[in-house]
């Protein structure tokens, strides 16, 4: 394993190198931010379901108003936006919420309709600043505080939605010809609406993000194991059965492998146990720089034995790749003057090769890879044995 290869497998997770880094800007690395999104996703859909259907019946009840209160003049343009712009909008938004397939895009979906939803207020205002009569621009400060509150929008949406309407509101009062004092007010609060929401907004999500990250770095902790830095059996089990049930559905193969320490116990008995821990970790990192993919999962499975998952490979390619792995560990030149092989630390790799079937389990190529190592082993360690299902 080159210099490259070594300082990659030694970064740490990414929650907490993501903790050292701060939070500039309201944005996580690229390996985190996607994780983000679907968390915040989790947190806000059903507030973003609700607050959309209350929208809906708000703007209902305005038009109900509306149709008693205004003049015929005003009254059908009005009525034209709120039910036959405004409130369709809100309405197809709403209904985006239930299709899974369009959830990755509701940020822009909701910024979009709540967008529409200011800008078709401020038409409203524009419609009674025609007819002259006095309707109040209110409206465009509660349309505010629902974009950064109640949508469950980001900062960066919700900001944008906010501030395009008060330009928008800007604009159009300019040209209504509305008396430059009452404007300045006007703006003056729609702006600082703007800034409290604005404000508001940022620390709302500056703390999501801070609980995820710190939900994060203790999931990361409780799924690593404390000497190596790989995954614990336990995570292994958990993600290496989401990737088995994926290769099952999605018909691809999967490389599964035992890899154990030759003669770890003579080492830890001549060396120490410190030494055996040290030695451990530098294993650990050969083996780990080789599954760099998101599928492709590695983990210490218990003393000197490590465990691996390789998603959607050729057997060929998996040989290959584990062979670097056992010539990495050779290449590290760690003396052991106890082993039978060669006087260096060396492993023996057993690797299952299959295609998941609905009658097999994880547990059956485990124990295929088991067998494998157990062959290794007896053709004098330091190699790599394949298996296959129908090689029992």
């Amino acid at each position: 394993m080159g210099p490259a290869e070594l300082e990659t497998a030694k970064q740490p997770p990414a929650a907490l190198a993501q903790a050292a880094a701060g939070l500039r800007l309201l944005k996580f690395s690229d390996e985190l931010e996607p994780e983000f999104r679907r968390y915040h996703l989790s947190v806000f859909l059903v507030r973003m379901r609700w607050a959309l259907l209350v929208a809906m019946l708000l703007f209902l009840l305005f038009a109900l108003l509306d149709a008693i209160s205004l003049p015929a003049a005003v009254r059908e343009p009005v009525l034209l936006l709120r039910l036959g712009v405004i409130l369709p909008v809100v309405t197809l938004a709403w209904l985006s919420t239930y299709l899974a397939r369009l959830r990755p895009w509701l940020q822009w979906i909701g910024g979009a309709a709540a967008l529409i939803c200011g800008l078709g207020v401020v038409g409203i205002i524009w419609v009674a600043r025609i007819h002259a009569f006095p309707l109040p621009y209110e409206g465009i400060i509660l349309a505010t505080f629902y974009f950064y509150f109640l949508t469950g929008l980001r900062f960066l949406p919700a900001t944008a939605c906010g501030w395009t309407t008060f330009a928008a509101y800007l604009a159009m009062e300019s040209g209504s010809g509305l008396p430059g004092e009452v404007l300045l007010y006007n703006a003056f609060f729609l702006g600082t609406s703007n800034v409290i929401g604005s404000a508001g907004c940022y620390f709302l999500e500056y703390a999501l993000r801070q609980n995820f990250l710190s939900h994060k770095q203790l999931q990361e902790l409780a799924e690593k194991d404390f000497l190596t830095g790989l995954l614990n059996r336990r995570a292994f089990s958990t993600r290496a059965e989401n990737s088995w049930r994926q290769a099952l559905r999605e018909r691809h193969a999967l490389g599964v492998a035992m890899l154990d320490v030759d003669y770890f116990k003579r080492y830890n008995d001549h060396y120490g146990h410190a030494a055996g821990d040290e030695t451990l970790k530098k294993v650990a990192q050969v083996i780990g720089s080789h599954a760099r993919r998101p599928l492709d999962i590695t983990a210490r499975y218990g003393g000197e034995e490590f465990v691996g998952l390789w998603y959607d490979v050729s057997e060929a390619h998996m040989r290959v790749i584990l062979e670097r792995i056992r010539a990495g560990i050779a290449a590290l030149n760690l003396p052991h003057v106890a082993s039978d092989i060669g006087g260096h630390v060396s492993i023996s790799i057993g690797l299952a090769y299959l295609w998941p079937q609905p009658h097999h389990r994880l547990e059956d190529a485990l124990r295929l890879a088991d067998v494998a190592l157990y062959l290794a082993k007896e053709q004098g360690r330091n190699t790599v044995v394949c298996k296959k299902p129908e090689e029992e």
